[in-house]
């Protein structure tokens, strides 16, 4: 925050009305954004989903075993750091 002297100072130069100008300080000018009815909404929600590339069942089943032993593996890395580390803080502390 400028001290008092430099407002003083920029608003001899005219730099307030400048610095007024950078930060925004009007009212944005643009085009108003339409709003969409809620039936248009859904009827355009039914044609993108229309485009999307759903997986086979073959597939889910494949992408859900892959998850599935993924988490398990990692709850088991968790599992054993987690003894480890009780494992040492006992011997360090008794």
């Amino acid at each position: 925050m400028p001290s008092r002297e430099m407002r003083r100072a920029q608003q001899k130069l005219g730099m307030e009305k400048k610095r007024a100008q950078l930060k925004g300080g009007g009212k944005k000018s643009g085009p108003k954004k339409q709003r969409v009815t809620v039936s248009q909404f859904l009827t355009e929600v039914k044609a993108e989903m229309k485009k999307v590339t759903w997986p086979t069942r073959d597939e889910v089943v494949s992408y859900t075993i892959v998850v599935t032993v993924v988490t398990v593996l990692m709850g088991g890395m968790v599992y054993f750091a987690d003894i480890l580390f009780t494992k040492l803080v006992d011997i360090i502390i008794f």
